[in-house]
């Protein structure tokens, strides 16, 4: 009961329930790249090995290594994680099968419907769970009501990375855990964070930039004196401790080297020949006009598919360079580990995803290896909103609008956005062009749900308002 009433207490329960049912209820299809870490879930259940030998044709996402074994390409944490959910559903699932053949039958027939499960389970309601956390901090360090409620439509509804969360590409495991990460540190749990670092290295490589972040604001926040501040760093070290065994391990033994990812073996098709420095698929540098389109490209930069996290980063270092800052202390503590976080974030993946030859990310809705630290930035400016003035407050509003337009067209058609594709363009052709009957049945449900959400968002902003003025009456006649 105690919990439930706290979940019901929640300022964007509302929210966060409409994301659940539309997570539910939007049907995404998985491509190649879940597909690839399905193929890893199958051989571990049907031979107990790590190579997808069996079932490589499957996906095109391999890596196959000089002996000749194929293993899947993708970061193994996402699949690790999902082990415990999925094996007990692959026995239910193959029980009575005659022989292989017709388990493997059985376990493709299911593979659709086991995908969007591990989604749902694994991506979006640990998602949900934290943007309720999230919430509650907000509303405990006494931002407005305005400032929790766009924090909540950006994280869950305005970015990239809420575009995953029911597609198992992995891009939703790492966001969900990046949030924790940036929920955990202002409170000082510092195994915790190693362990949810670990957890993000695992799902996502490129969050491994974070490592040097993440150390300075453990040093920076804690008490005064080298002590602690060792302390902090070993906490963290201990608490990932154990999922860096698991990496070293892994990659071992699929790839000859405790460091060696993937991408050293990857698939032909997606190496450009004498192109990179590294394996053919990464620079040391960062190219520039990837740069360029990732930031402000009219094919799926930021500015085009999430402009408030470009206002907001500009509104941030303004705001630093002004050294203005937030007067209540507690606040100012959840600044100070959450902004550099966001922002520091975005700057290294930024530089990571510039630096390779697939920086588009193929068919996505927008710059989706820049997704681990979005719904940070959403974080960001639920902490930051009420610093701003009215007309600025007003502009993310605006800003945040076009992220939930891009939202509700790839969850009612789901358009194939190539790297060639104007991404405003496909998502017009996907309603005026290519549209069909359940794509406009798709879109009425979503557009009729986010209205039913807003009014119950403002009936219960307004009955908490008029709960604060009739506690305040009460205590100015009692006191």
């Amino acid at each position: 009961m105690r919990l439930w009433n706290r979940v019901r207490q929640n300022p964007v329960a509302h929210w966060c329930l409409l994301f659940l049912v539309l997570a539910t209820t939007i049907d995404t299809n998985n491509n190649d790249n879940p597909r690839s870490r399905y193929a890893l879930l199958m051989s571990i259940a049907e031979n107990q090995q790590l190579t997808i030998d069996p079932y490589w044709r499957t996906t095109c996402d391999w890596s196959r290594t000089p002996d000749g074994h194929y293993y899947s390409n993708k970061a193994p944490g996402p699949t690790l994680l999902a082990l415990p959910l999925y094996l007990p559903l692959d026995a239910l699932i193959v029980s009575n099968a005659k022989d292989r053949k017709v388990r493997d039958a059985r376990r493709m027939e299911a593979r659709e419907s086991l995908l969007d499960l591990l989604s749902l389970a694994l991506q979006a309601i640990p998602f949900a769970l934290l943007v309720m956390v999230s919430a509650e901090m907000l509303a405990a360090r006494g931002v407005s009501r305005a400032a929790i409620e766009l924090c909540a439509l950006a994280m869950l509804f305005g970015n990239t990375a809420s575009m995953f969360m029911n597609t198992y590409f992995g891009h939703g495991v790492a966001a969900a855990l990046t949030l924790g990460i940036a929920l955990a540190l202002p409170k000082r749990r510092h195994a915790l964070v190693g362990l949810l670092f670990g957890l993000d290295v695992l799902s996502d490589y490129g969050t491994a930039l974070f490592l040097p972040i993440l150390v300075v604001l453990i040093c920076m926040t804690a008490e005064t004196g080298w002590k602690p501040k060792l302390r902090g760093v070993l906490r963290f070290a201990l608490g990932g401790l154990a999922p860096l065994v698991v990496f070293l391990a892994y990659h071992a033994l699929c790839f000859g080297g405790p460091l060696t990812l993937p991408n050293k073996f990857m698939n032909p098709v997606f190496v450009e020949k004498g192109g990179r420095a590294l394996w053919g698929v990464i620079d040391f540098l960062p190219n520039s006009h990837a740069a360029y389109e990732l930031l402000f490209g009219a094919h799926r930069g930021l500015l085009v598919t999430q402009p408030w996290v470009l206002l907001l980063v500009a509104l941030l270092l303004l705001m630093v360079w002004r050294k203005r800052w937030w007067a209540d202390k507690h606040l100012a503590a959840e600044a100070r580990t959450v902004l550099p976080l966001a922002l520091g974030g975005l700057a290294v993946l930024l530089l990571m995803n510039a630096s390779f030859g697939g920086w588009h990310g193929g068919v996505c809705p927008g710059p989706r290896y820049l997704s681990a630290i979005l719904p940070v930035l959403g974080l960001a400016l639920g902490l930051s909103y009420d610093a701003f003035p009215r007309p600025l407050r007003l502009l993310l509003w605006l800003s945040v609008l076009p992220g939930l337009v891009i939202f509700a067209i790839v969850g009612a058609g789901d358009p194939a956005v190539w790297p060639d594709h104007y991404i405003w363009r496909r998502c017009h052709d996907t309603l005026f062009k290519f549209a069909k009957a359940k794509t406009y049945l798709s879109l009425s449900w979503i557009v009729f749900a986010f209205a039913a959400t807003t009014m119950v968002a403002v009936l219960r902003a307004r009955w908490a308002r008029s709960r604060r003025v009739v506690s305040k009456g009460i205590d100015n006649f009692l006191y």
